[in-house]
Protein backbone atom coordinates (compact mmCIF):
# COMPACT_ATOMS: atom_id res chain seq x y z
CA UNK A 1 0.00 0.00 0.00
CA UNK A 2 2.85 2.42 0.86
CA UNK A 3 4.36 1.99 -2.59
CA UNK A 4 1.03 2.81 -4.22
CA UNK A 5 0.93 6.02 -2.19
CA UNK A 6 4.45 6.82 -3.40
CA UNK A 7 3.28 6.67 -7.01
CA UNK A 8 -0.07 8.43 -6.46
CA UNK A 9 1.38 11.40 -4.59
CA UNK A 10 4.41 11.55 -6.88
CA UNK A 11 2.11 12.14 -9.86
CA UNK A 12 -0.12 14.49 -7.88
CA UNK A 13 3.00 16.57 -7.16
CA UNK A 14 4.04 16.48 -10.82
CA UNK A 15 0.63 17.63 -12.07
CA UNK A 16 0.35 20.32 -9.39
CA UNK A 17 3.77 21.71 -10.30
CA UNK A 18 2.70 21.70 -13.96
CA UNK A 19 -0.42 23.70 -13.08
CA UNK A 20 1.67 26.12 -11.00
CA UNK A 21 4.00 26.63 -13.96
CA UNK A 22 1.06 27.66 -16.15
CA UNK A 23 0.00 30.26 -13.58
CA UNK A 24 3.58 31.53 -13.22
CA UNK A 25 3.84 31.87 -16.99
CA UNK A 26 0.54 33.73 -17.13
CA UNK A 27 1.76 35.97 -14.29
CA UNK A 28 4.95 36.71 -16.22
CA UNK A 29 3.01 37.72 -19.34
CA UNK A 30 0.12 39.65 -17.76
CA UNK A 31 1.35 40.47 -14.25
CA UNK A 32 -1.99 39.79 -12.57
CA UNK A 33 -1.33 39.38 -8.86
CA UNK A 34 -4.06 36.78 -8.39
CA UNK A 35 -2.06 34.52 -10.72
CA UNK A 36 0.95 34.88 -8.43
CA UNK A 37 -1.04 33.85 -5.38
CA UNK A 38 -2.49 30.84 -7.17
CA UNK A 39 0.92 29.86 -8.51
CA UNK A 40 2.68 29.92 -5.15
CA UNK A 41 -0.25 28.12 -3.48
CA UNK A 42 -0.07 25.34 -6.05
CA UNK A 43 3.70 25.12 -5.67
CA UNK A 44 3.37 24.69 -1.91
CA UNK A 45 0.62 22.09 -2.45
CA UNK A 46 2.87 20.21 -4.90
CA UNK A 47 5.65 20.26 -2.31
CA UNK A 48 3.29 18.80 0.29
CA UNK A 49 2.29 16.03 -2.14
CA UNK A 50 5.95 15.27 -2.74
CA UNK A 51 6.65 15.16 1.00
CA UNK A 52 3.84 12.62 1.42
CA UNK A 53 5.32 10.56 -1.43
CA UNK A 54 8.72 10.74 0.24
CA UNK A 55 7.24 9.68 3.58
CA UNK A 56 5.45 6.76 1.96
CA UNK A 57 8.67 5.62 0.32
CA UNK A 58 10.44 5.91 3.66
CA UNK A 59 7.77 3.75 5.29
CA UNK A 60 7.96 1.27 2.44
CA UNK A 61 11.73 0.71 2.52
CA UNK A 62 12.21 1.19 6.26
CA UNK A 63 15.00 3.77 6.04
CA UNK A 64 15.48 7.32 4.83
CA UNK A 65 15.33 7.00 1.03
CA UNK A 66 18.25 9.10 -0.17
CA UNK A 67 20.01 6.74 -2.59
CA UNK A 68 19.00 5.19 -5.86
CA UNK A 69 18.22 7.21 -8.98
CA UNK A 70 14.48 7.55 -8.32
CA UNK A 71 14.94 8.90 -4.79
CA UNK A 72 17.88 11.11 -5.73
CA UNK A 73 16.20 12.91 -8.63
CA UNK A 74 12.93 13.28 -6.71
CA UNK A 75 14.70 14.67 -3.64
CA UNK A 76 16.76 17.01 -5.79
CA UNK A 77 13.51 18.36 -7.25
CA UNK A 78 12.08 18.79 -3.75
CA UNK A 79 15.19 20.64 -2.54
CA UNK A 80 14.97 22.92 -5.57
CA UNK A 81 11.33 23.76 -4.80
CA UNK A 82 12.12 24.49 -1.14
CA UNK A 83 15.05 26.72 -2.10
CA UNK A 84 12.98 28.49 -4.73
CA UNK A 85 10.13 29.17 -2.28
CA UNK A 86 12.59 30.63 0.25
CA UNK A 87 14.16 32.89 -2.38
CA UNK A 88 10.78 33.96 -3.75
CA UNK A 89 9.60 34.84 -0.24
CA UNK A 90 12.74 36.88 0.46
CA UNK A 91 13.05 38.62 -2.91
CA UNK A 92 9.38 38.87 -3.98
CA UNK A 93 10.41 37.94 -7.54
CA UNK A 94 7.37 35.85 -8.38
CA UNK A 95 8.07 35.12 -12.04
CA UNK A 96 11.11 32.97 -11.14
CA UNK A 97 8.80 29.97 -10.95
CA UNK A 98 8.29 30.10 -14.71
CA UNK A 99 11.95 29.00 -15.06
CA UNK A 100 12.46 26.88 -11.96
CA UNK A 101 9.41 24.62 -12.25
CA UNK A 102 10.33 23.27 -15.71
CA UNK A 103 13.63 22.13 -14.16
CA UNK A 104 11.67 20.53 -11.32
CA UNK A 105 9.37 18.78 -13.79
CA UNK A 106 12.38 17.52 -15.76
CA UNK A 107 13.97 16.08 -12.61
CA UNK A 108 10.72 14.35 -11.67
CA UNK A 109 10.39 12.98 -15.19
CA UNK A 110 13.88 11.49 -15.00
CA UNK A 111 13.09 10.15 -11.52
CA UNK A 112 10.07 8.31 -12.88
CA UNK A 113 12.11 6.79 -15.71
CA UNK A 114 14.48 5.47 -13.03
CA UNK A 115 11.71 4.21 -10.76
CA UNK A 116 12.01 0.69 -9.42
CA UNK A 117 10.21 -1.23 -6.72
CA UNK A 118 11.59 -1.46 -3.21
CA UNK A 119 14.73 -3.55 -2.75
CA UNK A 120 16.27 -4.72 0.49
CA UNK A 121 18.26 -2.17 2.47
CA UNK A 122 22.06 -2.17 2.76
CA UNK A 123 24.61 -0.83 5.20
CA UNK A 124 25.62 1.74 2.58
CA UNK A 125 22.07 3.07 2.45
CA UNK A 126 21.63 3.09 6.22
CA UNK A 127 24.89 4.91 6.88
CA UNK A 128 24.25 8.16 8.79
CA UNK A 129 27.01 10.00 6.96
CA UNK A 130 25.39 9.03 3.66
CA UNK A 131 22.10 10.61 4.73
CA UNK A 132 23.83 13.81 5.88
CA UNK A 133 25.98 13.92 2.77
CA UNK A 134 23.11 13.54 0.30
CA UNK A 135 21.00 16.12 2.17
CA UNK A 136 23.62 18.87 1.95
CA UNK A 137 24.36 17.93 -1.68
CA UNK A 138 20.76 18.69 -2.62
CA UNK A 139 20.63 21.95 -0.64
CA UNK A 140 23.89 23.21 -2.15
CA UNK A 141 22.97 22.11 -5.68
CA UNK A 142 19.49 23.66 -5.54
CA UNK A 143 20.90 27.02 -4.40
CA UNK A 144 23.57 26.99 -7.10
CA UNK A 145 21.00 26.22 -9.79
CA UNK A 146 19.02 29.27 -8.67
CA UNK A 147 22.24 31.33 -8.79
CA UNK A 148 22.87 30.08 -12.34
CA UNK A 149 19.36 31.09 -13.44
CA UNK A 150 19.97 34.61 -12.11
CA UNK A 151 23.33 34.66 -13.92
CA UNK A 152 21.69 33.69 -17.21
CA UNK A 153 19.06 36.39 -16.66
CA UNK A 154 21.91 38.86 -16.15
CA UNK A 155 23.44 38.02 -19.55
CA UNK A 156 20.04 38.28 -21.26
CA UNK A 157 19.30 41.63 -19.63
CA UNK A 158 22.74 43.02 -20.43
CA UNK A 159 22.46 41.93 -24.05
CA UNK A 160 19.11 43.68 -24.42
CA UNK A 161 20.52 46.88 -22.93
CA UNK A 162 23.50 46.87 -25.28
CA UNK A 163 21.29 46.30 -28.31
CA UNK A 164 18.70 48.77 -27.01
CA UNK A 165 16.08 46.16 -27.74
CA UNK A 166 13.39 46.20 -25.06
CA UNK A 167 10.92 43.33 -24.96
CA UNK A 168 8.63 41.69 -22.41
CA UNK A 169 11.51 39.87 -20.73
CA UNK A 170 13.38 43.15 -20.24
CA UNK A 171 10.36 44.75 -18.58
CA UNK A 172 9.86 41.81 -16.21
CA UNK A 173 13.47 41.19 -15.19
CA UNK A 174 15.02 43.10 -12.29
CA UNK A 175 17.96 45.44 -12.93
CA UNK A 176 21.47 44.12 -13.58
CA UNK A 177 22.51 45.16 -10.07
CA UNK A 178 19.66 43.21 -8.48
CA UNK A 179 20.33 40.09 -10.56
CA UNK A 180 24.03 40.26 -9.71
CA UNK A 181 23.24 40.63 -6.02
CA UNK A 182 20.71 37.77 -6.00
CA UNK A 183 23.14 35.43 -7.71
CA UNK A 184 25.89 36.25 -5.20
CA UNK A 185 23.53 35.73 -2.26
CA UNK A 186 22.48 32.32 -3.57
CA UNK A 187 26.13 31.29 -3.89
CA UNK A 188 26.92 32.64 -0.43
CA UNK A 189 24.05 30.55 0.94
CA UNK A 190 25.17 27.44 -0.96
CA UNK A 191 28.90 27.40 -0.17
CA UNK A 192 28.62 26.34 3.52
CA UNK A 193 26.43 23.42 2.44
CA UNK A 194 28.94 22.57 -0.26
CA UNK A 195 31.71 22.59 2.34
CA UNK A 196 29.65 20.22 4.49
CA UNK A 197 29.06 18.09 1.41
CA UNK A 198 32.79 17.61 0.89
CA UNK A 199 33.49 16.99 4.58
CA UNK A 200 30.71 14.42 5.02
CA UNK A 201 31.62 12.81 1.70
CA UNK A 202 35.22 12.35 2.80
CA UNK A 203 34.19 10.99 6.21
CA UNK A 204 31.81 8.59 4.51
CA UNK A 205 34.37 7.41 1.97
CA UNK A 206 37.60 7.31 3.94
CA UNK A 207 36.62 4.20 5.92
CA UNK A 208 35.51 2.21 2.90
CA UNK A 209 37.63 3.50 0.00
CA UNK A 210 41.37 3.88 0.75
CA UNK A 211 41.96 5.81 -2.51
CA UNK A 212 39.00 8.14 -1.97
CA UNK A 213 41.03 11.16 -3.07
CA UNK A 214 41.17 9.68 -6.60
CA UNK A 215 37.39 9.38 -6.81
CA UNK A 216 36.07 11.52 -9.72
CA UNK A 217 33.24 12.82 -7.52
CA UNK A 218 35.71 14.08 -4.91
CA UNK A 219 37.80 15.72 -7.64
CA UNK A 220 34.77 17.35 -9.29
CA UNK A 221 33.40 18.51 -5.92
CA UNK A 222 36.75 20.08 -5.02
CA UNK A 223 36.94 21.87 -8.38
CA UNK A 224 33.37 23.13 -8.02
CA UNK A 225 33.97 24.32 -4.45
CA UNK A 226 37.15 26.10 -5.58
CA UNK A 227 35.32 27.88 -8.39
CA UNK A 228 32.53 29.16 -6.17
CA UNK A 229 34.94 29.92 -3.33
CA UNK A 230 36.98 31.99 -5.80
CA UNK A 231 33.77 33.73 -6.83
CA UNK A 232 33.15 34.93 -3.26
CA UNK A 233 36.78 35.96 -2.77
CA UNK A 234 36.79 37.96 -6.00
CA UNK A 235 33.45 39.58 -5.19
CA UNK A 236 33.97 40.53 -1.58
CA UNK A 237 37.75 41.00 -1.39
CA UNK A 238 38.57 42.19 -4.91
CA UNK A 239 35.25 43.99 -5.53
CA UNK A 240 34.52 42.15 -8.77
CA UNK A 241 30.99 42.52 -10.11
CA UNK A 242 28.93 41.89 -13.19
CA UNK A 243 29.77 39.91 -16.29
CA UNK A 244 33.05 38.36 -15.13
CA UNK A 245 31.40 36.84 -12.07
CA UNK A 246 28.46 35.66 -14.17
CA UNK A 247 30.81 33.60 -16.33
CA UNK A 248 32.38 32.11 -13.20
CA UNK A 249 28.91 31.18 -11.94
CA UNK A 250 27.96 29.47 -15.18
CA UNK A 251 31.34 27.73 -15.39
CA UNK A 252 30.92 26.39 -11.87
CA UNK A 253 27.46 25.09 -12.71
CA UNK A 254 28.92 22.96 -15.52
CA UNK A 255 31.12 21.13 -13.01
CA UNK A 256 28.17 20.95 -10.60
CA UNK A 257 25.94 19.18 -13.12
CA UNK A 258 28.73 16.83 -14.12
CA UNK A 259 29.40 15.99 -10.47
CA UNK A 260 25.71 15.38 -9.77
CA UNK A 261 25.18 12.97 -12.65
CA UNK A 262 28.40 11.09 -11.90
CA UNK A 263 27.22 10.67 -8.31
CA UNK A 264 23.78 9.46 -9.40
CA UNK A 265 25.36 6.91 -11.74
CA UNK A 266 27.72 5.70 -9.02
CA UNK A 267 24.93 5.46 -6.42
CA UNK A 268 22.72 3.52 -8.82
CA UNK A 269 25.53 1.07 -9.60
CA UNK A 270 26.27 0.58 -5.91
CA UNK A 271 22.58 0.07 -5.13
CA UNK A 272 22.28 -2.72 -7.71
CA UNK A 273 25.43 -4.42 -6.45
CA UNK A 274 23.84 -4.87 -3.00
CA UNK A 275 20.43 -6.01 -4.21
Amino acid sequence: MSEKLVIIFFWLAFMTYAAAFIFYLYLFINKRQIMGKLAISLTVLGLLFQIVSFGARWNSVGYIPVTGAFESYALFAMALVVTFLIIETLTKIEFLGAWVLPVVATLLGIAWLKYESVARTTDVVKNTWTVMHVTVVFLASASLIIATIFAVFYLIQQRQIKKRHVNLLFRRLPSLEVLDDLSSKAITFALPFMTMMIVTGVIRAIKKFPAWYLDPIVILATITWTIYGSYLVLRYLSAWQGRRLVYITIGGSCYLFLMFFVQITKSLTMFHQFR
